[in-house]
């Protein structure tokens, strides 16, 4: 741990002015009542931290298929289910994003029809999604999953973008088609510039993956988000932590890249935590903390990369602070503090904080990147428990970010209940 000083450890949890609410924030709250008696408080010393600002962490799933409109969803996951689903589980928002080639063309055939290519519209529920939505509560947002691909024979990457939109008023174009076929003529940079022209939050969606096809040929580097934690794998996999460090390699070059994490769910029955390859809705979760209950808030939070990604009731929540203990980010951060629970259904696990401070990046090639790193701070936690932890640094350029794990992540055996924090950036000369 060169060029730290661990503070201490406190049992406490949450960041940045509260939790989300719902059923999942209720086990959090007990797991956080259960691992800290009232007299467990460590004194780190004075100053106190500057209080959290005002604002909530709202949860929700940035990738999801709804039956009508995705040719892949069994048939039923209507966005009725999907709404009602998710409100259980205490998400504040779902993001249809069907995919282009299916949403406007047929969405009951998996036939590669030239009859179907590049039809309209490419939003099937906006109206829906919009009705079954309670502002300040619940938002159900109809987006899309641009889904060009290459030719049957070839199966090289090309990608698959989720778009988000930006805004839910009529000034959003819904009824355009995207261009995404014939296989083999449109790129994943392509489909990139098209979700960018069209006012969406553009995240390149499992950037590596098994299969080849939806893996993304990074021919273009200007989207705002990557996936870097996709439901399939059975948890956070080896195909994550590859997305996780091309992310990483992106902000060491000085990019503004949002890490996402998303279900990518077709069944919306599934139970929890779902299969290898069939994943439950909400497993995993992106939280956004939003400084207003709005889906202007929701987006400015994501723009800002104010996010959380976790499966479950586990959380991990990474702050800067300056020498005198207020907030801070960039170059003025001289303290970390990460704070966070494991599930108390989890196997014992690890939170780990480093600072990645190279990168030798492939890309385009479809290698992954390979991230050089030193770590900080790397703590068993048991199941239930809290734990709030400070780190002094020396306000050394990198990416410092933090993972919570239970397993190795491996090739579609994935680490359960796991969370990853978001970064916190100090640029070089």
């Amino acid at each position: 741990m060169r060029g730290a000083w661990v503070l201490g450890l406190a049992v406490a949890a949450g960041c940045e002015g509260g939790s989300s609410g719902g059923a999942v924030d209720a086990a959090v709250d007990a797991a956080v009542d259960a691992a800290m008696p009232g007299d467990a408080m460590v004194d780190l010393g004075p100053p106190a931290f500057e209080p959290d600002p005002p604002g909530r962490w709202i949860a929700g799933d940035l990738h999801v298929h709804a039956t009508g409109a995705s040719n892949d969803t069994g048939g039923d996951s209507h966005p009725e289910d999907i709404a009602a689903a998710a409100r259980a589980l205490g998400l504040g928002f779902v993001v249809l994003t069907d995919h282009s080639n299916s949403t406007g063309s047929d969405p009951t055939t998996l036939d590669e029809d030239p009859a179907l290519f590049n039809q309209g519209p490419e939003f099937v529920w906006w109206q829906r999604a919009a009705e079954l939505s309670e502002p300040g509560v619940f938002w159900l947002v109809s987006g899309n999953e641009l889904s060009p691909r290459s030719p049957e024979d070839a199966v090289a990457p090309v990608g698959h973008i989720g778009c988000v939109p930006r805004s839910l008023g009529d000034d959003f174009e819904v009824d355009t088609p995207f261009i995404d076929r014939p296989m083999g003529t449109v790129s994943g940079g392509e489909a990139l510039r098209q979700a960018l022209a069209r006012g969406c939050f553009a995240i390149v969606n499992h950037p590596y993956a098994l299969a080849p096809w939806i893996q993304y040929d990074w021919t273009r580097r200007d989207y705002h988000a990557i996936e870097v934690w996709n439901g399939g794998g059975g948890g956070y996999d080896a195909d994550d932590v590859a997305g996780r460090d091309a992310w990483r390699c992106d902000l060491l070059a000085g990019r503004v890249v949002t890490p996402i994490a998303a279900s990518d769910n077709h069944r919306v029955h599934q139970p929890a935590p779902g299969g290898t390859l069939d994943p439950a809705l909400g497993w995993p979760t992106t939280a956004v903390f939003a400084r207003e209950a709005s889906w202007a808030g929701i987006i400015e939070g994501l723009d800002a990369g104010r996010v959380a990604l976790y499966e479950g009731a586990s959380r991990l929540y990474l702050d800067g602070y300056d020498a005198a203990r207020r907030r801070a980010d960039g170059e003025g951060t001289r303290l970390l503090r990460l704070r966070g629970v494991l599930d108390p259904a989890a196997r014992a696990g690890t939170v780990r904080l480093t600072r990645a401070h190279g990168c030798d990046d492939p890309r385009p090639a479809d290698t992954p990147p390979t991230v050089a790193e030193e770590v900080l701070i790397e703590q068993a936690v048991a199941p239930g428990e809290a734990f709030d932890l400070s780190v002094v640094i020396a306000g050394e350029a990198g990416v410092y970010s933090a993972t919570l794990l239970t397993t190795p992540p491996g090739p579609l055996r994935g680490s359960r209940y796991a969370a990853l924090s978001r970064a916190v950036v100090i640029a070089g000369e």
